[in-house]
């Protein structure tokens, strides 16, 4: 388990634009409200860099997992707000990590996003994504996907 917070946490906090939650930068927030965390996995370096650094200028904190056995362990230990997970992995398969999420109580509710170059949507969908992104996918595109699931999240929890 990584946490990448380091790095790129304090850069674009103080610009409107550093807002997820406001693609125009002109949200306005009364009381700060705590970051939303992601839980990345991925078994390529690289995307798991690339996104990680995205989310954090975006305002999110983000977990990073190599394969779907070290996200197993991750989410033991505590529950991100959302989970973007490839479908390729080595050990235990993307496939395998939602069908397990989605069929436990304590986690059945976790938002997941199915980011992959592997199956499709349908296939996704049916074991249990709440969303499908197809690799490759700019970190925007993403985003705004996390995002439209997080608002539906915390609506279905007020």
């Amino acid at each position: 388990m990584q946490n990448a917070s380091a790095g790129a946490s304090g850069r674009g906090r103080d610009r409107k634009s550093s807002d997820p939650e406001s693609e125009s930068g002109s949200a306005v927030r009364a009381s700060p409200r705590p970051a939303k965390c992601v839980l990345l996995v991925d078994d390529s370096a690289d995307t798991r860099t690339m996104y990680s650094l995205y989310f954090q200028f975006r305002g999110l904190r983000v977990t990073t997992a190599i394969d779907g056995m070290e996200a197993l362990q991750t989410l033991d230990i505590k529950l991100p707000d959302i989970i973007v997970i490839d479908l390729a992995m080595p050990r235990v398969t993307g496939w395998d990590v939602i069908r397990e999420l989605k069929g436990n109580p304590r986690t059945r509710h976790v938002p997941i996003v199915a980011l992959s170059g592997q199956g499709t949507r349908a296939s996704a969908m049916m074991a249990g994504a709440d969303a499908y992104q197809a690799k490759p996918c700019t970190p925007e595109d993403l985003l705004r996907e996390l995002m439209r699931l997080l608002r539906g999240a915390s609506s279905e929890s007020n």
